[in-house]
Formats: structure tokens, C-alpha cells, sequence
């Protein structure tokens, strides 16, 4: 079998993309993956073999162990070399420079702060320039890289059906968030169903958020403070394994960034699965949700809590002519085992070369 090593921080499983790179190749490729163990439960796919390094220590300790042991693993290996970018992954290829190494980039920086953006944007930039094999989550990122004499492979995101439920009707709303709780103003989804509830005291809705970040806090007391315990639960951080229940239940898929510069041209993972498990998908109106959500799947919107009440009131007055099949059916094209198939066997391929 041909050999594939990923290298990424985030312990695997927390990033969808490089789980499903897993997924579907191990049946053809014996998969070698190297992250951090961040003391989150472990998730586990037959033929492949994660190594996990220690998180302990500060933040400059870590990152020097893991370039380290990195480059240890990589020195006698004899297969293709993968590298979802990270901060000074460029040194690994900087050192071992006779090594084909292929480096994906699945963002830009999303930082609040315009100056640690650009800065964090500059060294993505960087550190593109020691890779001769680069791959870019949309053409726009890779534009705003500069890398246009580098030609870019373009990785884009994909997504699987998660929910086995045959048939949803959307008579009643059941809200779902899944993603991060950093910077994503998830609280103007809150408000907005709450105003919903005040308009609307007959209708049936519940809310399930599943996440973790800085704003958990805020959304709790909101809710606390509204009794709105019965509708609106936080259930914090779900391994990817254990998503179908809310999938199977919910009908209605929040795809919620504010809509600044830099969420622009950012897709956003759940918005595919959503759609592709019969959700209709609420979705802030960027520039990369405008390429997939039609008015055959969901409605785009303004990121404030007026505009989500207004979204729900208007999934509530068409319910009737929301089609379940037809939802899953309009993204086809972006299914996980097309995206391998078309996108990065290719590029694993020619790094095998």
C-alpha cells in the first residue's frame, strides 16, 4: 500500500477535513498521522497510526518539541509528506529541504485585531515561499496570498451526509449551531430566536448549540436570564463521531461568521453538512456561503439578530414547500468521496513521484 503522512497540531478528529482525508483513503493507503494531544477523547479509524505529542508546557517549549519530533519521524520516511500549515512549519522543509513536502492551507487568520491578522496572514505567506507543492482551501486565498507563480492546487471543502433519517418535514423548527464559540457572535442567533418566541408563542422551535470557545459564557447567561432553558441547550465540544443525533434531530442548520473582510472568502464546513443531511441552512450572507446556499437549501442573511428572527419567520410561513430530497440533492458535487477522488489523490499522487 502507498504511505501518506499528515502533520497538523489540532489532535485528530478536531479538524473535519484531514478526518475525512482518513477516512476515505485508508482503505487504499496505509496513513501515518503526527498532532498534538490536546486531552480531548480520542478518535480512532482502522489503518490509521496517530502519534500524539505531549501538549505540556508553554507555548514555545510545545512548538519546538513538535517541529522536533516531526522531523525525527520524517527523516527515513518513504511516502507522501502532508502539512496542514501551522506557525514555522516552514522550518521543518527549511531543514529537511531535499524532502517532497506537500503544504495545505485551510485559512487565513480570522483574529480580531487587524494587526495580529495581517501579521498572521504575512507569515502564511512566508512560509508558502519554501513549498513548491502548495494547495488553497479557494482561489480567493490564494490570490491574497500572492501565489499565483506557485500554482496552487485547489483543495476546496467537502462534506458527507451525517444524518441516516430518511425524511424531515419543517412544520416545526429545530434549530442546530455546530462550531466554534470564538468570534462568531453566536449570541445574535440567541436573541433572535428569542425574539421569534415573543412574536410567535404558538410555535413549536428548540435550539441545540454545540461548541466551545470564549462566548459560551455570555450565550449561558442569556439564557438563564430569559428562561430559556427549555428551548436553547449548550452542549459544548462533540467529537465528530457523535454529531448524527443532533443531525437526526434538527431540520434547520445555522451557518452563523459574521460578515467582515476576513470570513469573506472562508467557507464554512457545516454549511455543506447541513445542507447535505436535509437541513435547511439560516447562513450569514459571505461571499463563500453565496456560492452554495440557494433558496432551494436555505436563506442567506445579514449577521444581526433582526435579520435571524426575520429568517425564521419567513422558513415558518413557507415550511410547506421546503423539500427535503431536493435540499440534499443541490451539493452532490462537494461529497467527501469526490473531493479525494478528484482534488487530492492528485495531489498525493505527485508527491509519490
Amino acid at each position: 500500500m502507498k504511505k501518506i503522512l499528515i502533520i497538523t497540531r489540532g489532535q485528530f478528529g478536531t479538524l473535519t477535513d484531514t478526518y475525512q482525508y482518513c477516512k476515505h483513503l485508508s482503505h487504499t493507503h496505509k496513513i501515518s498521522y503526527i498532532c498534538f494531544d490536546e486531552n480531548v477523547p480520542k478518535m480512532v479509524l482502522p489503518n490509521v497510526n496517530i502519534h500524539y505529542i505531549s501538549y505540556k508546557g508553554n507555548r514555545l517549549f510545545r512548538g519546538i518539541r513538535f517541529i522536533l519530533l516531526v522531523m525525527k519521524h520524517i527523516l527515513f520516511y518513504n511516502g507522501a509528506i502532508f502539512i496542514v500549515y501551522f506557525s514555522q512549519c516552514e522550518w521543518i522543509k527549511r531543514i529537511m529541504f531535499w524532502k517532497k513536502i506537500h503544504l495545505d492551507i485551510r485559512t487565513l487568520s480570522v483574529k480580531q485585531n487587524e494587526i495580529e491578522r495581517i501579521k498572521e496572514d504575512t507569515a502564511i505567506a512566508n512560509a508558502c515561499q519554501y513549498f513548491s507543492s502548495i494547495s488553497v482551501i479557494t482561489e480567493a486565498i490564494g490570490h491574497k496570498l500572492e501565489l499565483s507563480d506557485k500554482h496552487p492546487y485547489i483543495l476546496p471543502l467537502g462534506a458527507d451526509c451525517i444524518s441516516s433519517v430518511p425524511c424531515k418535514t419543517y412544520s416545526e423548527m429545530h434549530l442546530l449551531y455546530v462550531g466554534s464559540l470564538f468570534n462568531r457572535k453566536i449570541i445574535d442567533t440567541v436573541i433572535g430566536v428569542h425574539k421569534y418566541i415573543n412574536n410567535n408563542p404558538e410555535s413549536t422551535i428548540s435550539y441545540d448549540i454545540v461548541g466551545d470557545g470564549e462566548e459560551i459564557d455570555t450565550l449561558k447567561y442569556y439564557i438563564k436570564e430569559n428562561h430559556l432553558e427549555s428551548i436553547i441547550k449548550i452542549h459544548g465540544r462533540v467529537t465528530y463521531d457523535n454529531l448524527k443525533p443532533f443531525f437526526d434531530k434538527c431540520n434547520i442548520g445555522i451557518s452563523y461568521v459574521p460578515i467582515y473582510d476576513y470570513y469573506q472568502h472562508q467557507p464554512v464546513t457545516k454549511t455543506f453538512e447541513y445542507i447535505m443531511s436535509g437541513l435547511y441552512c439560516i447562513a450569514t450572507d459571505t461571499i463563500e456561503n453565496q456560492k452554495i446556499v440557494s433558496p432551494l437549501n436555505g436563506i442567506l442573511i445579514e449577521s444581526n439578530s433582526e435579520a435571524f428572527t426575520r429568517a425564521l419567520e419567513s422558513i415558518s410561513k413557507k415550511s410547506d414547500s421546503i423539500d427535503f430530497l431536493a435540499i440534499k440533492n443541490t451539493l452532490l458535487e462537494y461529497q467527501w468521496k469526490n473531493i479525494i477522488g478528484d482534488k487530492l489523490l492528485p495531489i498525493i499522487n505527485s508527491l509519490q513521484k
